[in-house]
């Protein structure tokens, strides 16, 4: 992998670095326009469908995905296909003597790598997505054209905050004095976006209908995200026919969103409370019944989403996933619920086990309980 020797849960918010490294780098990233986009959930569709829209009206675009799902190479887009890994390790070497006595986290790296990978590619547009917050997230570094702010619920409150409030205030600092700051943000959340874009002056653009578009990415917020993609594209100065826009949107995909695999298994990256009740609104509305497979990190509300999972499943096998962030056996003896809840020592033995019932399986919990499942569905083609 091209970052194997960074590891990936080293965060240290802020801006310094990043932007130390892009002034060596002379600043690649000042040669094409920027979408910014922050929010809780919803972000990666949103990138995408933007994306998808703009290359119908023939420029071209790059597009930064976090976290991936199985492979490195999904974080970076270009013209709609995941970058070429070799590419990139060669692009890193480029980079790496202008930077290297720079303590740059992995994020970091990935946010300085696609900086020079667009500007190498000479494209029009980069779209990047927020990684975490907005204030003193690496892709806040750069100077939008637009910024997105999607759905905001309550995650990584460590970091964040401890309220819904807190969250959007954090999220909202991507906007910029004078330029449009669009959003599908509600409630509590939007009044403090709303507080913060007239603070600094931004032009506040609030996205509440749906799209009356087909989305070939599932479940109920995303003709929402396909909305603000097009309410972006826009604001952009584009006005994609209707047949475009069905194209764009009919086409644009992400692994591991509500994703159907052999009518057996659905693979959703439901991370917090408010995505798993998205998954679950679209397994009821589907007539879903079978068996989930759960696995979360530790700083998530699992006791929560185990509780909203086993309501729509015969049983829930859960288990820890493969990172140090992982849950371990004292969280997950607190999901216990007899033979409802059980646990198990790997994803793969829960899936296993859970397919063995013959009943259909949601696998959901995080990116790397997906990754995990998504890769070996893949190799073996089962």
């Amino acid at each position: 992998m091209v970052l194997k020797d960074i590891p990936q849960n080293v965060w240290s918010l802020g801006l310094d670095r990043v932007r130390q490294a892009l002034d060596r780098l002379d600043h690649p990233e000042r040669f094409y326009r920027h979408v910014l986009v922050a929010g809780t959930n919803g972000k990666g569709s949103t990138c995408v469908y933007l994306e998808r829209i703009l290359m119908t009206q023939g420029v071209s675009v790059g597009t930064t995905i976090s976290p991936h799902v199985a492979d490195f190479t999904e974080r970076f887009r270009v013209g709609g296909r995941n970058a070429d890994s070799d590419a990139l390790a060669k692009l890193r070497r480029e980079i790496e003597p202008a930077v290297k006595d720079i303590p740059l986290t992995y994020f970091e790296w990935c946010v300085i790598l696609a900086a020079c990978l667009f500007r190498q590619n000479s494209l029009d547009f980069g779209i990047f997505e927020v990684g975490l917050g907005g204030r003193y997230d690496a892709a806040n570094v750069l100077d939008p054209e637009v910024s997105l702010i999607t759905d905001i619920a309550l995650d990584h409150t460590q970091y964040l905050g401890s309220t819904v409030s807190e969250i959007a205030g954090e999220k909202a600092r991507i906007a910029r004095r004078g330029r449009p700051l669009i959003t599908t943000a509600a409630g509590a959340a939007l009044e403090t976006v709303q507080e913060h874009a007239s603070a600094v002056g931004a032009v506040l653009h609030v996205v509440d209908k749906p799209c009356g578009y087909r989305t070939s990415m599932k479940g109920s917020r995303q003709a929402l995200n396909a909305a603000l993609a097009l309410r972006t594209a826009h604001v952009l100065g584009f006005r994609p026919s209707g047949a475009q826009i069905s194209y764009a949107l009919s086409t644009a995909f992400l692994p591991g969103r509500i994703e159907e695999i052999g009518g057996r298994v659905v693979l959703d990256v439901a991370h917090n409370p408010s995505a798993m009740g998205v998954l679950l609104e679209y397994l009821e509305n589907s007539g879903f019944h079978g068996v989930g497979v759960l696995g979360v990190l530790a700083d998530k509300d699992y006791i929560s989403m185990t509780d909203m999972l086993k309501s729509i499943c015969t049983r829930v096998y859960i288990a820890p996933v493969q990172s140090e962030r992982s849950w371990g056996p004292s969280e997950m003896e607190r999901c216990l619920d007899g033979g409802r809840v059980v646990q198990r020592d790997s994803i793969s033995r829960a899936f296993d086990e859970a397919l063995a019932t013959g009943e259909k399986v949601v696998v959901t919990g995080s990116f790397y309980t997906v990754g995990e499942i998504r890769e070996s569905i893949v190799c073996t083609g089962s």
